[in-house]
């Protein structure tokens, strides 16, 4: 099975306030699905980078279209995220995402 390998940088301004996660793993990597796993990146405080690995060869750009409109929606800084696809369809990328983005929000209990 071929893989395609997308990367995409964000910049803008450096994340406000204390964050309250360590590290996040959204999602299972299987057929029709995916998984996200997120880092803080603290060293580049107005940096995110995606990583995408897919099997769906051929769609940087849809790829491009879902991340720039969660990044405009959620305003993600300074961390790294890896999304290893295994044919998600955007509806299901963009679930994930929010996913992501409501475990980056929540904050640590105790």
């Amino acid at each position: 099975m071929a893989l395609e390998r997308l990367e995409f940088e964000y910049l803008g301004p450096a994340e406000k306030g204390k964050r309250d996660w360590e590290y996040i793993h959204i999602g299972h990597v299987m057929s029709g699905d995916l998984e996200i796993l997120a880092e803080p990146m603290p060293h580049e405080p107005g940096v995110t980078k995606f990583h995408v690995t897919t099997s769906a060869v051929g769609f940087g750009s849809v790829w491009q279209m879902v991340i720039d409109e969660f990044m405009a929606t959620h305003k993600v800084r300074a961390c790294e995220i890896w999304i290893n696809d295994d044919g998600a369809t955007p509806a299901v990328v963009k679930l994930r995402l929010a996913q992501l983005a409501k475990e980056m929000s929540r904050e640590k209990s105790g």
